[in-house]
């Protein structure tokens, strides 16, 4: 009888997780419109014309030192918006049993970026994983939250 409380009250608890994940914000405002950015004008210096052999592809533009990239900035967003903390933890350290850890170098290393966005997808629905939007998140929006998990799981100060 014992065994079965407690089977009981975890059932209760990990519904409890799912259906907080599963929040319908159709009471909840609009977030307020983002101002647009201010426009920064260059000057931009006359340059030798290069040859075709000794022309190099351009690096992708790095964030400035302290700067948050945009990819991990949108992930952040998304994360914090559509209830992923409420069963993987504010910062990716897992809280409902099931839910992997983010901060965990090993699931790191083992989980594959294809298999985080098939369960964003809704892939591991039977597992207590809910689609992210439903299954309608675009491909942007699951490279973005990709990229925020994997900074999770990076060492603070990498």
């Amino acid at each position: 009888m014992h065994n079965l409380k407690r089977f009981l009250t975890l059932c209760a608890a990990v519904a409890a997780g799912v259906l907080s994940a599963c929040v319908v914000k159709d009471n909840v405002p609009p977030p307020p419109p983002m101002k647009p950015k201010e426009e920064q004008v260059k000057t931009v210096e006359p340059t030798k014309p290069t040859t075709e052999t000794s022309a190099k592809p351009a690096e992708p533009a790095k964030p400035a030192e302290g700067a948050e990239d945009p990819l991990i900035a949108k992930g952040r967003e998304l994360y914090n918006g559509n209830a992923c903390a409420g069963c993987h933890g504010d910062k990716g350290q897992g809280v409902l049993p099931n839910a992997p850890k983010f901060t965990d170098a090993a699931w790191q290393q083992k989980e594959k970026d294809e298999e985080i966005v098939a369960s964003l997808k809704g892939a591991k629905a039977a597992q207590g994983m809910p689609a992210f939007k439903g299954g309608n998140g675009t491909d942007e929006e699951h490279k973005a939250l990709v990229a925020y998990i994997r900074f999770l799981g990076k060492p603070a100060g990498k």
